[in-house]
């Protein structure tokens, strides 16, 4: 037998833990001196007290730990009880990856911040277009890759049925809106149909007037998003240091898409329509 801080120092569980467990029923002495009230453990003991401690490795509370214990729960039970602990932890895993992934993100944009991109801002005058276009409301940005592809793929199968001319180059208009979500537009420039404007399934074709663009030249990744957000700042606090307001939705030209997520060869130009105060 062994007296509490001897058991304590062999088990590596402090004296303070064990007086804890006795006290709430969970792991009781071998033995109490009537006399003493000296508390002494045996050797026996062991396992009980190591299952005590992985349970408690696990995450269980020890009111679970010492209903698992009990000589009253069935294996049925105590399965139950593991099971649900495991789903527990696999949503936390989850949880923590996520935010894992939003302290990567932050992390890119001090970066970025440190290294903030120089950028040009022009004007220019872009003639009236006629586009073939399928527009949704994005309720998520974790949704935006999926449904623009979608989006663009609409577009595409519409250009090909009506046999319209295009130089190729997709571009996507963002309009703002109060709806939740990211109002976009995957599209294409084609020649006006001789036939009246048309729809087919989530595209239509319709017609861009003519406006003055603020814009500038984005070279880079396309899947580096604050980089391209830093442009699309850059352009905001320009057109309003020069008295301009935006006037219509912004637009992405996709000149040079990139071959891969990796790949910081795509050029960008993105153009804002803006007027005079």
């Amino acid at each position: 037998m062994f007296k509490i801080g001897e058991f304590a120092r062999l088990t590596r569980v402090s004296i303070k833990t064990l007086r804890h467990y006795d006290e709430i029923n969970l792991f009781k002495p071998a033995q109490i001196d009537p006399w003493s009230g000296y508390r002494y453990y045996s050797m026996a003991q062991l396992p009980q007290l190591n299952r005590i401690l992985a349970l408690r490795g696990l995450g269980f509370a020890l009111d679970q730990i010492r209903q698992m214990l009990g000589a009253d729960v069935s294996v049925d039970e105590l399965r139950g009880m593991l099971r649900l602990r495991q789903a527990q932890l696999q949503q936390q895993m989850e949880t923590t990856r996520a935010m894992l992934g939003e302290v990567e993100i932050r992390l890119r944009q001090i970066e970025q911040e440190e290294n903030m991109l120089t950028v040009d801002v022009l004007t220019k005058d872009a003639p009236a277009l006629t586009v073939v276009g399928a527009r949704e409301l994005v309720p998520t940005p974790a949704l935006m890759r999926e449904r623009c592809m979608a989006l663009n793929a609409a577009a595409w199968t519409l250009l090909k049925q009506l046999r319209l001319q295009t130089d190729g180059v997709s571009f996507a208009l963002y309009y703002s809106g109060d709806e939740e979500g990211i109002d976009v537009e995957m599209a294409y420039a084609v020649e006006a149909p001789a036939a009246p404007f048309t729809t087919g399934g989530a595209a239509t074709v319709h017609a861009l007037p003519a406006v003055t663009v603020a814009y500038a030249v984005y070279v880079g990744s396309y899947d580096d998003f604050g980089a391209v957000g830093q442009v699309h700042e850059a352009l905001h606090r320009w057109i309003a240091e020069h008295g301009l307001e935006i006037a219509g939705p912004s637009r992405e030209f996709y000149l040079h898409p990139p071959q891969s997520a990796d790949d910081r060869t795509g050029v960008m130009e993105i153009q804002y329509p803006v007027v005079r105060k």
